[in-house]
């Protein structure tokens, strides 16, 4: 059987991640490349036959080494073996598409030309001549929406059809002087690679072609090409960029607009308002979460009815010390199918809706106006909006920062966004058994303490904002096939991982509970539960929690039993919620932390985040009790 591998390569929100669903379905493996934290996306397809590999590589603007996502891309492009790649370009931005495109045809790599987006384009009045690009780029271009399916069999025809096959030779034409020192040098090159593609990258400075050199002095050897070209890398790329906007603005035409795009351009209007657009956006996420809140209520409501009649099932008859232990674990279970998965589904679906209309984009644009205040960069919201899912994900994401010390500064603000298990708590354990107001209590908690928190930050870091430089996706109408897949490969680790992990966790508990070993892990750590006015044996949800917060809800009700009202108060409820919301999150998160900071950083600020939550929470425990006792 024929085996082969593409890649899909582009840039960010590009549409690489819907195009990979299309052609292989929610079937995919991530995997981080060998030696870095950089994600690649894989699954296989056949093909009449003929196994094809898809690898969905991270979003770049340029093949270069400047990021760890472009060195990768670099790597897996030019160093293992692959049948060809597949480009997929934005139809509305061919020009800035059509740079990559050229530089992976100069490199001879059999290419594909998917152009995404064509709807949109058409919307704005230009219109693309298909049958031009292709005779310019010797390579098939297929107009694909992967969201309706358009141009995918065509695209995978392509596939098998072009799989291995040397493409004609694409050539760019620079000056006399660079066109020289291309020829000069690539008499040098060593290896199967084009000869004049590794010449361009070493006159480019990108030192990771200089092995392909036999004679590397041939550099100083065309050092008089320098008296032409002080910076010859830039004068290749402006060269570069030139011949992708000629070829962008000949395959093109520009109509009149429709009347979608004008109203496009009105709701834009509003949406992106130095005013009325915070508005929207904060009118908007409490609107979310409320829905949630109901929506994820009811759910919860109906899977605890279910999963307590399950548990009670078990603990019928003679309570053994096995029928205990299996108790507790199959409570783990039952706490998580019951009250973290509706809460952390519907959240993942939703913002899997508000991303494919195109107004995360404009939320993040304007929640950044807020956020500079602080002092934090204005690129630091990209991160700071992926905390809102998982915290892991959103510390590695603060590379996009210029330096450590602002990155550092960005991460310390994790411990007040709410991730997706963090969102279960407050909703599935304060929102359910303390009501709907004690949930929005303590995310106006969060918000006031963050906000407190990041003001004192600014005065230590003499931090500066700088402007977000973020590029604006047109509305489209959602897809309900992909937004359910989307936020399946996001909600796998919950199953696979964590749910596993509460049955596991939910053992243990009932092992300590049997032997005893409770009490004694309960007492050296009573005084943080006598600050926070809690009972002793809510330190285990917490410090269980840490481990993995989605463990907080299930060990909870593990301890206290399935009616917390019954067993704390309100304020208790509350007091429980903002302690094991504000702080680095688990352990995980601790773990990447180390990573990107080292040891001592990581430690320091998750010791401080996590007590200065414990300390805010306990300090408004007694001064909500205080005022209670005078009136």
């Amino acid at each position: 059987m024929k085996r082969n591998r593409f890649l899909i390569v582009g840039q960010p929100n590009s549409g690489k991640s819907s195009l990979i669903n299309a052609l292989i379905g929610a079937k995919v493996i991530i995997s981080n490349y060998p030696g870095t934290t950089v994600e690649i996306t894989s699954g296989k397809r056949m093909i009449d036959g003929f196994e094809v590999e898809f690898s969905d590589t991270p979003g770049i603007y340029s093949i270069s080494d400047r990021s760890e996502e472009e060195k990768v891309t670099e790597v897996v492009l030019f160093k293992e073996k692959i049948g060809g790649a597949i480009v997929i370009c934005d139809a509305t931005s061919l020009e800035r598409s059509f740079y990559m495109v050229l530089q992976i045809l100069e490199a001879g790599i059999p290419t594909i030309v998917a152009l995404n987006f064509v709807e949109e384009a058409e919307r704005k009045g230009i219109e693309i001549n298909f049958e031009k690009l292709e005779e310019i780029f010797s390579s098939p271009v297929i107009a694909i929406n992967p969201l309706t399916g358009r141009g995918i069999d065509e695209l995978l025809d392509n596939v098998v059809k072009s799989a291995g096959k040397p493409e004609k030779s694409f050539k760019i034409g620079y000056d006399d002087h660079i066109e020289y020192a291309i020829d000069r040098v690539s008499r040098e090159v060593k290896g199967d690679l084009s000869k004049r593609f590794v010449a361009l990258r070493v006159l480019e400075e990108d030192e990771d072609f200089y092995k392909y050199l036999k004679d590397k002095d041939v550099i100083e050897k065309i050092g008089h090409v320098k008296e032409k070209h002080q910076n010859i890398t830039k004068d290749i790329a402006v060269t570069r960029f030139g011949t992708a906007s000629f070829i962008a603005e000949n395959a093109t035409r520009i109509v009149s607009l429709r009347k979608e795009r004008r109203i496009e351009n009105a709701v834009d209007g509003i949406v992106l308002n130095k005013v009325w657009g915070p508005v929207v956006t904060i009118v908007f996420f409490i609107i979310m979460f409320g829905a949630i809140l109901f929506l994820g209520g009811l759910i919860q409501e109906f899977l605890m009815g279910l999963t307590e009649r399950a548990v009670s099932f078990l603990g019928q008859g003679e309570q053994s010390a096995i029928v205990i232990v299996l108790g507790q674990g199959l409570t783990g279970l039952a706490v998580g199918v019951s009250i973290a998965l509706p809460y952390i589904f519907l959240f993942y679906l939703l913002i899997g809706f508000v991303e494919d209309t195109g107004l995360l984009t404009r939320f993040v644009i304007n929640t950044e106006r807020i956020t500079s205040k602080a002092g934090l960069p204005g690129k630091s919201f990209i991160p700071l909006a992926l905390g809102i899912g998982c915290t892991v994900p959103a510390i590695r994401a603060t590379r996009v920062l210029s330096s450590k010390k602002q990155q550092f500064h960005a991460v310390s603000f994790f411990a007040f966004i709410p991730c997706s298990s963090r969102i279960a708590i407050i909703m599935g354990i304060v929102g359910f058994f303390g009501g709907v107001s004690l949930a929005f209590y303590v995310y106006a908690t969060l918000v006031i303490i963050g906000i407190t928190f990041a003001f004192l930050l600014k005065k230590i870091f003499k931090a500066k904002a700088e402007p977000l430089i973020l590029e604006l996706p047109s509305y489209r109408k959602p897809i309900v096939k992909n937004v359910f897949t989307k936020s399946w490969i996001r909600m796998k680790d919950f199953i696979y991982i964590v749910m596993p992990l509460l049955v596991v966790f939910g053992v243990i508990y009932g092992i300590l509970s049997v032997t005893g070993f409770t009490e004694i892990i309960i007492q050296p750590f009573s005084f943080i539960t006598s600050w926070l006015g809690l009972p002793a044996r809510t330190i285990i949800p917490l410090v269980f929690g840490f481990l993995q917060k989605d463990l907080t809800g299930a060990m909870l009700l593990s301890v206290l039993g399935s009616n917390i009202s019954q067993v704390l108060t309100p304020l208790q409820i509350y007091t429980f919620g903002v302690a094991s919301s504000v702080g680095i999150p688990c352990i995980i998160a601790l773990g990447m932390l180390i990573k990107e900071f080292g040891f001592k950083k990581g430690i320091f600020l998750t010791l401080l985040l996590n007590l200065y939550g414990v300390l805010v929470a306990g300090l408004i425990w007694r001064i909500v009790e205080a005022v209670k006792n005078i009136f």
